[in-house]
């Protein structure tokens, strides 16, 4: 009962909750050797962790691809 509540107040603080349409941020990487991110990560940190592993992938001396974001709006 009190979480339900709480929910409910951060849904009407965050203006999710019917106000009109809303956005999820997801995160992406791209490479100067034009690899890039298939997909989005709804977490920077997972973002990040896939652009060291396309870098780790390629050997010593491949640059850090560059973490960026997009707005997705939700149906």
């Amino acid at each position: 009962m009190i979480i339900g509540r709480a929910l409910q107040g951060a849904a009407a603080r965050s203006g999710g909750a019917g106000g009109g349409p809303s956005t999820r941020t997801l995160w992406h990487w791209r490479c100067e050797c034009g690899a890039y991110s298939r997909g989005g990560d709804p977490f920077k940190a997972d973002a990040e962790y896939n652009a060291q592993r396309h870098m780790w992938r390629k050997g010593v001396g491949h640059p850090m691809p560059e973490i960026y974001s997009t707005e997705e709006e939700l149906a």
